[in-house]
């Protein structure tokens, strides 16, 4: 155990687990980056078609030949996908745990491609996290950390995963002996469930990317395992006045490939049951977030409600008419989704993209895998009095669009920056108002004149709270 009064470090071998687009990916022979290029901001409409379009699984990928795209490090640089939004770089997450850790090399990251399926990813991160563990064990300062605190176990494994990467975990911990050494996990925006946004991506790229061609990006989502692993697998195709579970004819009507889709849902029936040991849950909440959806003409029409049941049983008014409720979440994964067993539930009123980047989340990260306890009890007064931030992931070049801040309808309470974020910083001058239809919303009118993606950051809760939107150049 550590001396008293001394500062706790963390003396455990820690893995941190990227979500999907947490990556950079490259081209393996020509050594180009695909994801994770900086300068964004410099694409055209061609340009970044192309690039999507060299992430699509070939033949010889599906058939297991995967070495044509290679992962190289944590995202370092901001980016985006049609329909998931953007993300942002890991590093200042990565920073804090190390230096809270015994050493740098305590922490270690695991990069992969996102592309491929959370089966063949987990069992990747089963043999590193390992392998890892038994490197630390072996370094010099792991040694004389125990001799000079009394501490009286050797390093454990610890993960902190985002998004996907949770799934990755899971995988670890549903593979007989490989979570043996695991002493705790922490994940944060994992969609345990699945996410309404990964049908979306299959279907169409609706309002995506409105300057790239529909059908090309679908072509391209319907290649990759790992984004028919994201699939919501919970009650939420809308089937008459309830909802049912997507069948794979249901993934094959909105644009899907059927053994992939067949695939996805079997590896989802064997993963219901596993539980992770010490989980400790972040979940975003408080903005928009699909829930659920209708299938039209072979597009996915997403909504934010369900139907409220008790016990499995469809609750109705006095009238008949089914009840219904929105979740809310962190824009990309409702609230219900993002919920796993038992764990200890954190609430934590941010956006997907940026919810490993928040001061909140970076701080439970070191005192949670540190063992200090309470923060736990925290998570609802750290959600309370934070806002709900609104606006479009994707606007044409020129087009106005609309900002729109829920909770406060004090223009006073709240600050409100827009800022292109991957090389040209240029900025936006931006005034919320009070909003004519909401009392208690602020709005503000906003067009973007250069291409990039752009941080709209608003100030005056507990940590500012961040929206990405991207736009690009028409092509040449």
């Amino acid at each position: 155990m550590a001396v008293a009064g001394q500062k706790r470090l963390l003396h455990d071998a820690v893995v941190v687990v990227p979500g999907i687009m947490g990556s950079e990916l490259i081209d393996t022979d020509a050594g180009k980056v695909l994801w994770g290029a900086p300068h964004l901001f410099r694409y055209s409409a061609r340009m970044q078609l192309d690039r999507f379009k060299s992430l699509a699984l070939t033949d010889d990928e599906r058939a297991g030949s995967t070495g044509r795209i290679t992962p190289r490090g944590l995202l370092s640089v901001h980016e985006w996908f049609p329909n998931l939004g953007g993300i942002e770089p890991y590093s200042k997450l990565v920073g804090d745990l190390r230096a809270n850790a015994v050493h740098p090399h305590a922490v270690a990251t695991f990069a992969y491609d996102w592309r491929l399926s959370v089966r063949h990813n987990g069992a990747r991160l089963a043999e590193f996290a390992n392998q890892h563990l038994a490197t630390w064990r072996s370094h010099p300062e792991h040694g004389r950390h125990m001799v000079s605190t009394g501490e009286d176990r050797p390093g454990q494994l610890l993960f902190v995963a985002h998004s996907m990467g949770g799934l990755l975990v899971r995988e670890v911990f549903a593979t007989p002996g490989a979570a043996d050494e695991v002493a705790g996990v922490l994940t944060a925006g994992t969609p345990f469930a699945g996410s309404v946004k990964a049908a979306v991506v299959l279907s169409t790229g609706r309002n995506g990317a409105p300057w790239l061609p529909r059908e090309e990006l679908r072509e391209v989502g319907r290649t990759m395992p790992g984004l028919y692993d994201l699939l919501p697998n919970y009650r939420c195709l809308w089937d008459g006045e309830a909802t049912k579970h997507l069948s794979a004819e249901d993934i094959v009507a909105i644009g899907g490939d059927a053994d992939l889709a067949a695939d996805t849902l079997s590896w989802q029936q064997q993963l219901a049951s596993v539980r992770l040991r010490d989980h400790r849950l972040v979940v975003g909440v408080r903005q928009s977030t699909s829930a659920s959806l209708h299938i039209d003409s072979g597009e996915v029409v997403a909504s934010g409600e369900l139907p409220r049941r008790k016990d499995g049983v469809l609750l109705r008014h006095p009238d008949g008419s089914p009840m219904r409720q929105v979740l809310g979440g962190d824009g990309t994964v409702c609230t219900a989704a993002a919920q796993h067993g038992a764990a200890v539930e954190i609430p934590v009123a941010r956006k997907h993209g940026t919810l490993m980047s928040g001061n909140l989340v970076r701080n439970m990260a070191v005192s949670l895998l540190s063992r200090v306890r309470g923060l736990e009890e925290l998570g609802d007064v750290l959600g309370d009095g934070e806002f709900t931030l609104d606006a479009p992931e994707a606007v044409r070049l020129g087009e106005e669009f609309t900002i729109r801040l829920a909770g406060t309808s004090n223009p006073a309470a709240a600050n409100c920056t827009v800022e292109e974020v991957t090389g040209s910083r240029a900025s936006v001058r931006t005034v919320l108002r009070r909003d004519r239809e909401n009392t208690d919303t602020l709005s503000a009118a906003c067009t973007l004149t250069q291409p990039g993606l752009y941080r709209i950051e608003v100030s005056g809760g507990t940590e500012p709270i961040s929206h990405f939107i991207m736009t690009a150049a028409a092509n040449a």
